[in-house]
């Protein structure tokens, strides 16, 4: 069966009184970047492979456009290179909040052996003196057939700090470009200012 062509999956959250045999958070700092800096990058549910390293495919596959909670989005990883084919997945969007910088999301189906899965993934401020912002993604899920739960632990941690440095790329690159840009528009005003002056 297409990977694609079986998104779905209900609008469930994960149960609060549940007790999860994994679960867990990894944490990655972004000093360069503010937490609106860095959410107003990675609050696009339908932009994950924009930002993490290890996901070049990631697209609507069902619902209303993201952040509608009940959108399905669906990721594709890139390929391991040994003729095995990539991982996918269909996640459902399960709440997304602006104001507090996080969306929760479910796994539905997938290749990876994952069943019941859980995650939220947030921006929060780092604690001063260190200034910037942090980026925490946290799981809740059954195990994972033939996984240890280090080694998923280490994957997500692997990807989040891939995301941190591209976030802290981009906006140190946006931060350095920006002084051109206004120094462009002075120039263009001053133009402006001869072309209507009598003097010239």
């Amino acid at each position: 069966m297409d990977a694609e062509a079986s998104a779905g999956g209900a609008i469930a959250a994960a149960p609060r009184t549940k007790a999860w045999d994994w679960e867990g958070r990894v944490v990655s700092a972004v000093p360069a970047a503010t937490a609106d800096e860095a959410w107003a990058l990675l609050s696009d549910f339908l932009a994950f492979h924009r930002w993490h390293p290890r996901v070049p495919i990631c697209r609507l596959a069902a619902g209303a456009t993201a952040p509608a909670a009940g959108c399905v989005r669906y990721c594709e990883g890139t390929p391991p290179g040994d003729g095995a084919p990539a991982d996918w997945a269909h996640e459902t969007l399960l709440e997304h909040d602006q104001a507090r910088r996080f969306f929760r999301y479910e796994m539905n189906d997938n290749n990876m052996g994952f069943g019941a899965f859980f995650a939220a993934f947030r921006v929060v401020p780092a604690a001063a003196p260190a200034g910037g912002c942090e980026l925490r993604w946290e799981f809740q899920c059954e195990p994972v057939r033939g996984t240890p739960k280090e080694a998923l632990v280490a994957r997500l941690q692997a990807g989040l700090d891939g995301m941190a440095a591209r976030v802290r790329e981009h906006v140190l690159s946006a931060r350095a470009a920006a002084p051109s840009v206004a120094a462009g528009l002075e120039a263009a005003d001053e133009l402006c200012r001869l072309d209507n002056s009598i003097a010239v």
